[in-house]
């Protein structure tokens, strides 16, 4: 039986808090005691189950919030509620989480078996067609480029893939760096339901509505197949409006259905003949992890190792187009709903949780 301790900035509604949050419940499962610590629950949407003891350290939104590369330090006031709360214990395992919890970490006594759990890209250079806001993000990348090598410098360190891992050695000299896929774990009913569910849409997005995620490119592609059915779209974002419009223009906003923000979409999922990824790049996706463990054959980018790490040979040939590439996703669509591809047992083993928690556990030895 292990003590481990979670920080993590909240629990919202992103992949890193959602993995976070299943990895902790699963551990607690296990019979380990899990603490999960937030930096602030102001934005909190996941249910914490009592097996785990739940902190809210209540740090000033500025600090739990901000962007990366600013300059963050506790209260006075702020220092001695997380030193009562967290520096009194002796855990077997912390790991700190995405992404301003980083910055906690220099406030903890205790200094062995820390690990920094970076789930995404925080290195990422997006690309605009206005040249000021391209100067802009060349300066946001290199603030983020100097405050990253500072705060992982000699530090322990957890990828989600290998670019991350790749990039971080690069960029910092870590002390040492893991990579390890992001596993679920479903309720066992959902289990290989996908073959008896009726099917309500040919293609499901599933995913937060920003610009990283290209739902666009989901909806031109659609648009651009010769698929007669329907296309869900689940989740909400700053992109929401933008996307209803973009169905208008092509005609297939009645074949459309946005439904907004769903806590378990599995069931959508499972009334759905495929799922659609087309971001610009993902961490390891929680999404595509899921839809594998429920069979439902996915078409996306290979746009990251993150994603191209959970295909195998056989299954990579059907689901991977190349990036950026809309064409090729429309056709890949049709194909695949037209003839859904299976996985194979070495594909749903690579989004096992227990082989995620069994690589946890090492780390505490």
């Amino acid at each position: 039986m292990k003590k481990i301790l979670f920080i993590v900035d909240d629990l919202g509604k992103g992949g890193a808090e959602k993995i976070t949050l299943a990895l902790a419940h699963n551990l607690a499962k296990s019979k380990h005691l899990v603490t999960l610590a937030v930096l602030n629950s102001s934005k909190n949407t996941l249910i914490v189950d009592p097996s785990i003891e739940y902190i809210d350290l209540n740090i000033d939104t500025k600090f739990a919030f901000g962007k990366l590369w600013k300059f963050k330090e506790l209260s006075t006031k702020e220092l001695q509620n997380f030193s009562s709360l967290i520096n009194k214990r002796n855990f077997d395992l912390i790991i700190i989480g995405f992404h301003n919890g980083y910055y906690l970490g220099k406030y903890l006594t205790q200094k062995e078996n820390i690990w920094y759990w970076i789930h995404g890209d925080l290195l990422e250079i997006r690309r605009f067609n206005n040249p000021l806001k391209q100067i802009k993000e060349y300066f946001r990348f290199f603030r983020n480029k100097r405050k990253f090598s500072k705060l992982f410098k000699n530090k322990n360190l957890i990828t989600v893939n290998r670019d991350l891992e790749y990039k971080a050695k690069i960029h910092t000299q870590p002390n040492s760096i893991i990579t390890i896929a992001n596993g679920v774990e479903l309720p066992k009913d959902l289990i290989g339901r996908s073959k008896f569910t009726k099917k309500k849409w040919d293609v499901i997005f599933v995913g937060r509505l920003v610009q990283i995620k290209q739902v666009d490119h989901a909806i031109k592609a659609f648009a651009m197949s010769n698929l007669t059915g329907r296309m869900a779209i689940v989740g909400d974002g700053p992109e929401c409006q933008k996307l209803k419009d973009l169905a208008k223009q092509l005609n297939i906003s009645d074949r459309i259905d946005f439904l907004g923000w769903v806590d378990e979409p599995h069931q959508l999922m499972l009334q759905s003949k495929s799922l659609v990824m087309c971001s610009l790049y993902e961490g390891s996706p929680v999404t595509l992890a899921e839809a594998i463990a429920l069979g439902i054959p996915v078409i996306s980018y290979d746009s990251s190792a993150g994603i191209t790490d959970l295909f195998t040979l056989d299954t990579a040939k059907f689901g991977l187009v190349p990036k950026q590439n809309i064409r090729a996703l429309s056709s890949a669509l049709e194909k695949c709903v037209q003839n859904p591809y299976k996985y194979n047992q070495e594909c749903i083993d690579k989004v096992c949780m227990d082989n995620m928690q069994k690589k946890i556990l090492q780390l505490c030895d």
